[in-house]
């Protein structure tokens, strides 16, 4: 991702800003507190001048005190009032943070299985957790700061021109410098962001990585290349780091000695006009004050606005993520009641142009068992993830119940279908979580039911703590032949019509596999299993066969009903 040159971007700005539009009502009450907060100030000012120019000339203590009081009053006051904005605000970034995050949390699942497989998940995982962090802390200059400050200082100036006029105009001679110097700090403070938050992203890669795969490190006795590896991506943060206060250090230092000269011209000119009789010392006194209270507020926008450049950063980024284009290749929203038949039809698919196969054609019927064979890289695994809808052919179709997959809810449809890939994904969490995962109502009969089944509950009762055991990231705790029971228990837990097994016996001996096979052949009469394996004894339970060569798929032919010779990798197999 290039950065942008210009310093905001508009269309992610209106793309962040409509999930404030529903807060419409309570950042309207914000701006009149805002509002009220400026005019809670204006009688100090005055009262200052009172205290100056009546009390203290009068020697008129009772008139000090209650002057001096009535400052502090309104300092109450003014407290108050920035309390209860702080409250409304926080209220306000708070709820449009969340539908942020929620339409990010959205599109991440109408994105397309291409887009998930080509993007590093680790980078788009340390971009919507930390950019929208920053959007929040974005939000909170904004709202918390910058609008109550430019109010405030709109009134301030307002009041200085009341005051003395002409001390305005020197006091604001040096507004077109800071304005410049604003405009030129913000832009290198744009690609300084641009390039610390790219240093963060690697940092929060690398730190994933050390975790995700240290038994491959120690494996591979890569321990001391890796810490200097991810040492590398550390010291870039922290030089990148330093690079970015750098800049907000001399942005900052750069305004506050120009509004501290401002302040000095102020006294010296000033000074010069109370000397000379042309001003009473109480005016003097509260124009400076005002000026102070300018320039505070002056300096809080001044660096508001850096911030907000800061967050344009992560904006952008987001803003990218949310309309990226790469969408589940099906649209369709007709939910049907499965009931096994699904038709392949003529399909040919590629990856990024390179043909995985062609014209493939397969019907699946309810109670039909079906195996699919072919060397690795045939196709088999593709063929499974066509039938889930993760890709769409370039030329055919794929029907369930007859209706074209283009016109179906794809999410409704895989409810009735039950998956066991090679590579079952199992989370961090206890058995029973792991072979619930998508049901969150189901009883636990029906999951003993599935356990027992896929020849699960057998070891599961002889652990300690039984279904409550945790079993870590991926499984780590229990053996390949274990996690392979737990996902073919998850798999027949939403009683499918069809079940499709990619080498589900992997991790399994013979005999286990035999009674896995017996019990699925006793389920419901109507399942239809489709079997993708290079296991004979799996393949024995098939009633048909069909084999990936040269790029399409081919019935292999029956030498007598009890035998049959199937081709694979060079050796011929037989099924009696």
């Amino acid at each position: 991702m290039e950065m942008k040159k210009s310093l905001f971007d508009f269309p992610a700005w209106r793309y962040f800003l409509a999930f404030y539009r529903n807060k419409a009502p309570l950042i309207f009450y914000s701006s009149i507190g805002s509002a009220l907060q400026s005019v809670v100030i204006l009688p100090t000012i005055f009262l200052i001048r009172y205290i100056f120019d009546v009390a203290i000339p009068q020697k008129n203590i009772q008139l000090l005190v209650l002057a001096s009081l009535g400052i502090f009053g309104f300092r109450l006051i003014n407290s108050g009032i920035s309390l209860y904005l702080r409250t409304v605000n926080i209220k306000i970034i708070n709820e449009s943070i969340f539908l942020l995050r929620e339409d990010l949390l959205k599109k991440l699942y109408m994105l397309s299985r291409s887009f998930h497989t080509r993007e590093d998940q680790k980078i788009i995982h340390a971009r919507i957790v930390q950019d929208t962090e920053r959007l929040s802390n974005m939000s909170n200059s904004l709202m918390s700061r910058l609008l109550p400050s430019l109010f405030i200082s709109i009134a301030l100036c307002f009041v200085l021109l009341f005051l003395n006029w002409f001390l305005v105009l020197v006091m604001i001679s040096l507004f077109p410098l800071i304005f410049l110097i604003n405009r030129y700090s913000g832009k290198i403070v744009k690609s300084r962001v641009y390039v610390f938050q790219r240093a963060f992203e690697s940092f929060s890669k690398g730190i994933w990585f050390v975790l995700r795969f240290m038994d491959l490190t120690r494996i591979q006795g890569a321990e001391e290349k890796e810490f200097a590896k991810q040492t590398k991506s550390l010291k870039e943060l922290q030089e990148q780091t330093g690079r970015m206060s750098f800049i907000y250090a001399i942005h900052g230092q750069i305004h506050q000695t120009l509004t501290g000269l401002s302040g000095i011209l102020i006294i010296i000119i000033g000074g010069i006009a109370v000397a000379n009789a042309r001003m009473t010392m109480g005016e003097f006194l509260s124009f400076y004050v005002a000026a102070i209270f300018l320039f505070s507020h002056v300096d809080v926008v001044t660096t508001s606005v850096i911030d907000i450049i800061s967050g344009n950063e992560s904006l952008i980024t987001l803003y990218n993520l949310a309309h990226t284009q790469d969408l589940q290749p099906y649209q369709g929203k007709k939910k049907i009641a499965f009931n096994g038949f699904l038709s392949i039809e003529s399909v040919s698919f590629a990856y990024d142009r390179q043909v995985v196969f062609k014209s493939v054609s397969l019907e699946i019927t309810p109670d039909s068992k079906i195996a699919i064979i072919g060397d690795n890289g045939t196709g088999k695994s593709t063929l499974v993830e066509l039938i889930l809808g993760f890709y769409s052919p370039y030329e055919g179709k794929l029907c369930a119940d007859g209706i074209p997959y283009s016109n179906l809810d794809l999410v409704h449809l895989r409810r009735s279908i039950g998956v066991v890939t090679q590579n079952p994904p199992l989370f961090s969490g206890t058995i029973l979580e792991n072979v619930a995962y998508g049901f969150f109502d189901v009883s636990r009969d029906r999951i003993l039911e599935a356990c027992r089944t896929s020849l699960a509950d057998e070891f599961i009762c002889q652990l300690p703590q039984g279904y409550d055991t945790q079993i870590g990231d991926d499984g780590v705790l229990l053996s390949g032949g274990e996690c392979q029971r737990l996902a073919i228990a998850r798999a027949l837990l939403r009683r499918p019509q069809l079940l499709i097994l990619d080498e589900p016996t992997n991790h399994l001996d013979k005999l286990t596999v035999n009674r896995l096979m017996n019990n699925l052949d006793n389920l419901n009469e109507n399942l239809a299993i489709l079997l993708i394996s290079h296991d004979v004894s799996v393949i024995d339970h098939a009633q048909e066969i069909r084999q990936f060569e040269n790029g399409t798929l081919v019935s292999v032919p029956t030498v007598s009903p009890n035998y049959a010779g199937v081709k694979q990798s060079g050796k011929i197999f037989y099924r009696s």
